[in-house]
C-alpha cells in the first residue's frame, strides 16, 4: 500500500534579528529619554523658571494709557 512520507520538520526560528532589534529599540528609547531630560534641564535652568523663581518686585500703577502717571 501506498504509505504517505512524514513532512519533514521546517528549520528552526533564528531569534538573532528580534534581539537586535530590541537592543537597537532599547537603545533609541534611552536616547530619546537623554535628548528630553537635556531639554528639561535647559528649561528649568533659566533666571525666571528656576526653583527659586522671580523674587524682585513687580510695579503696579497706572500707565499713560491707562489713565494718570
Amino acid at each position: 500500500m501506498g504509505m504517505k512520507k512524514s513532512p519533514a520538520m521546517p528549520p528552526p526560528v533564528d531569534t538573532s534579528v528580534v534581539e537586535r532589534t530590541e537592543k537597537k529599540e532599547a537603545a533609541l528609547e534611552a536616547e530619546k529619554q537623554k535628548m528630553l531630560g537635556a531639554k528639561k534641564q535647559g528649561m528649568y535652568g533659566t533666571v525666571l523658571t528656576s526653583g527659586m523663581g522671580d523674587t524682585s518686585d513687580a510695579e503696579v500703577g497706572k500707565t499713560m494709557l491707562g489713565g494718570v502717571k
